[in-house]
């Protein structure tokens, strides 16, 4: 199958951690083994899953940062086989806007976690956590002024 676009949201390519579970009246099944975002937007996301959803379905999402996990409910927009790697391709959308912000904000912790470790390697010593965010901000902010904007 090839992937079609329908969303006009504009989304960015970033990978981070995620566990999902099915909330069913009744019945919730045990979160999955860890799962990787493809995309972010100010409306949902997307992920590779190794099971196919029902569009409509909730799913309650744990996004890891740091030493806490974000917790976001979403719904399940459209779920697709990919022809490539035979995972299907999850979209979910935020109903709430706080889970649009978690999200947001899960992704800024993670860049910037990875911005201090390509520093602490270019310059050959440890950039502490404060130090890569405020340097990631001074070169990045502008890129998530639009972003952070409902």
């Amino acid at each position: 199958m090839i992937w079609q676009e329908r969303r006009s949201a504009v989304r960015h390519a970033v990978e981070l951690p995620i566990r999902y579970r099915v909330l069913e009246s009744g019945a919730q099944s045990q979160p999955t083994r860890p799962q990787k975002t493809k995309n972010i937007s100010d409306t949902g996301l997307l992920f590779l899953s190794t099971e196919s959803f029902k569009v409509g379905a909730s799913l309650e999402l744990s996004l890891p940062v740091k030493e806490k996990v974000l917790i976001i409910e979403g719904r399940v927009v459209h779920s697709s086989q990919d022809s490539e790697s035979k995972l299907f391709r999850t979209g979910i959308n935020f109903p709430k806007s706080d889970s649009v912000f978690k999200v947001k904000m899960a992704e800024q912790i993670y860049q910037i976690d990875q911005y201090r470790k390509t520093l602490s390697k270019q310059e050959g010593r440890v950039v502490s956590e404060e130090e890569a965010a405020h340097r990631w901000i001074e070169v990045h902010s502008s890129d998530f002024a639009a972003f952070y904007k409902s």
